[in-house]
């Protein structure tokens, strides 16, 4: 069997899977890799999101760079309209502060992750798997068929978690 492909966010980036492939990010700190998945077509969505609130200059031309324009740009690549968005599912990594003695005004990370589950819980959508805040950064790779999450903290055992069941999909028979 062929190895995936794999699909890497970049800073303000958006990628999409569907059916079969890997999406991931490398060396989050305080950004967030917020994504979707759409249990009926069996396809994801991942923005690798780096602050809360948009900048008018290049919110359109970058909506994954915010959380504000990363989750409405999330659902146009779904294809899903908000009315229909409580039927995804969501998973956040990311959001740690590196920077232990910076001002408290700064708190990226954890800016980052309260906006994206604010305007998660506003569209209904249920978060299946978080990997949030501490002062780590962190890497994932997430695979699209299977559900199988990676996630490598710096300075941490690498961690595996099968969300398999709670993504909705249904193991296919080898």
């Amino acid at each position: 069997m062929g190895k995936a492909e794999v699909k890497l966010a970049g800073m303000g980036e958006i990628v999409f899977a569907r059916g079969a492939g890997v999406l991931g990010c490398i060396g989050l700190g305080s950004c967030v890799g917020a994504l979707l998945y759409e249990p009926r077509t069996q396809a994801a969505a991942l923005a690798h999101v780096m602050l809360p609130d948009a900048q008018e200059s290049d919110a359109f031309s970058q909506p994954g760079k915010y959380a504000t324009t990363a989750l409405p740009a999330l659902l146009r690549t779904l294809d899903t309209p908000p009315a229909l968005a409580a039927r995804l599912k969501a998973i956040l990594i990311g959001g740690g502060e590196l920077f232990q003695n910076r001002s408290q005004a700064l708190r990226i990370g954890e800016r980052n992750v309260e906006t994206l589950q604010r305007l998660l819980r506003e569209l209904r959508i249920e978060v299946v798997f978080e990997h949030i805040l501490g002062s780590s950064g962190r890497s994932f790779e997430f695979d699209v068929a299977t559900g199988l999450i990676r996630v490598r903290a710096v300075g941490g055992a690498p961690m595996e978690k099968d969300l398999s069941a709670a993504l909705g999909i249904l193991r296919r028979a080898a």
